[in-house]
This record gives structure tokens, C-alpha cells and sequence, in this order.
């Protein structure tokens, strides 16, 4: 392969990152400010990409994004890659916190655990929790706008599970705030008496949340470590995320 060929491949690939990084479609002229490139070049790449299938071109507005050939290959290999190299997060966790790590996602209206790493042996995957008090559910709903929180929990019926269970959308979206700035969650008594948590947002490759990294454990020996806790869930959610392409 030539170093011509070897530079074009290059300038191509950097070209499909920075689309695929992207909130929403761009245009080839804001493609290249963002990559400090030529229009032309950058031009030429889009073309490039969208004859090879794997970006789509939207005729009106002129803007690419990912075609969804390549969004759903994607989105297969970073949740493979999560199987992967989820167990290995969530091992390190119990041996950092001493207590028990699970890896959830949305189902329908809840939180569902898919991975763990849990020393009492007693398993949580697949078993269903509603979202507005489950122990993942603030980090899993984690970039949502009110108006979105309030799509997700049109027709929810905010039953305490727990004593410390949000009464609805408001009294949620408030502790929701509260976690973005803190960088976790923290979720005492939601989901039933006693039970204490720290979740953070695990990302894939385009930003979107993919899963929650938890803690779970007893309230009376786990809240005077909500920050220790909540500062390795953190750090370890963000490696995760970097390992599934997640480029803050």
C-alpha cells in the first residue's frame, strides 16, 4: 500500500470519527471547522464514505450522519465489547467497594440488571425494576430533558417501593439534577427499605447511554461512603465507556 493511499485511508477515517462523535448530522463545511481540514478534502471523503455505505446523505438539509447499516453494526459490536470487558469492570468494583456491581439497561418502563458481580451469590439478572426508583434508574435516564422524563413516565403510577421513593416526575428530574452535578447517583430506600446505591452513565461510541454501572448494599454501612463509592463507580463507568469508543 502506498503512503498516498495509506494518508487518504487516514484522512477518510478521521472524517467518519468525527461524524460518528456527532450529535446530530453536520455538513461538510461544518465538518471540516470541527476537523481544522479543507472543505474540498473533506468534501471528497464524505462522498467517499457515503458511495462505500457508510454514511448517508440528507438531500435536503445536505448533512451526513452514520447510515444506519454502519449505526447498527456498531451498536452490535460495542454491546459485544461490552460483554466482554463488563465482567473485568464489575470485578474490579467489588474488590475496590466490598460490595456487590451490576451493569443494567432500559426494558420498557424499567431496569434491568444484564451483568454482576455479586458475593452473596444471589442473582438479579433479568428481574425488573421500575425505572423512577430503581437503583440505575437516574443514571440510565441521565441526559433526559424534562419534557422527555415526562414521555417516559406518562401513564407511571410512582408506587413507594422504598420509604425515599420519588412521588413523580418533578420530585425525580429534582434528584437527577442533583446527580448530574455530582458526577453519580445516590439511591437510598427508592426501591425498597435499607437498600443503598451509587450509579453512574455508561456511554458507546456516539454518546448515547448504553447501560448503568451500580453499587448495591446495606444503607446503614453504605451511606457514610456515598463519595468514596460514588467517585470509583464514576471512574469506572467512564472507562468502560471509553472502552465501547466513548471520546468525551
Amino acid at each position: 500500500m502506498s503512503a498516498g493511499t495509506v494518508k487518504s485511508l487516514s484522512r477518510g477515517l478521521d472524517v467518519l470519527l468525527e461524524v460518528a462523535v456527532l450529535d446530530e448530522a453536520a455538513t461538510s463545511t461544518e465538518i471540516a471547522e470541527r476537523l481544522g481540514r479543507n472543505r474540498v478534502q473533506v468534501a471528497r471523503s464524505l462522498h467517499s464514505l457515503e458511495a462505500a455505505g457508510l454514511l448517508a446523505r440528507h438531500s435536503r438539509s445536505r448533512t451526513y450522519g452514520l447510515s444506519w447499516r454502519l449505526r447498527t453494526r456498531a451498536t452490535l459490536a460495542a454491546r459485544s465489547r461490552l460483554m466482554v470487558e463488563g465482567p473485568r469492570i464489575l470485578r474490579e468494583v467489588v474488590e475496590a467497594t466490598g460490595v456487590s456491581a451490576f451493569l443494567a439497561e432500559v426494558r420498557g418502563d424499567g431496569a434491568v440488571a444484564i451483568l454482576e458481580d455479586v458475593p452473596s451469590g444471589l442473582s438479579w439478572v433479568g428481574r425488573s425494576y421500575p425505572l423512577y426508583c430503581d437503583d440505575a434508574g437516574q443514571a440510565l435516564l441521565w441526559d433526559c430533558t424534562r419534557e422527555e422524563l415526562e414521555t417516559v413516565f406518562a401513564g407511571t403510577e410512582f408506587i413507594a417501593h422504598g420509604p425515599q421513593a420519588p412521588r413523580g416526575v418533578a420530585e425525580f428530574e429534582a434528584r437527577l439534577r442533583e446527580a448530574r452535578l455530582r458526577g453519580y447517583a445516590v439511591v437510598d430506600s427508592e426501591s425498597q427499605p435499607g437498600v443503598f446505591a451509587v450509579a453512574a452513565p455508561v456511554m458507546d461510541f456516539s454518546g448515547q447511554i448504553l447501560c448503568a454501572l451500580h453499587t448495591q448494599g446495606p444503607s446503614d454501612r453504605l451511606a457514610p461512603l456515598a463519595g468514596q463509592h460514588g467517585e470509583i463507580i464514576r471512574e469506572s463507568a467512564d472507562r468502560l465507556s471509553a472502552l465501547l469508543g466513548w471520546k468525551p
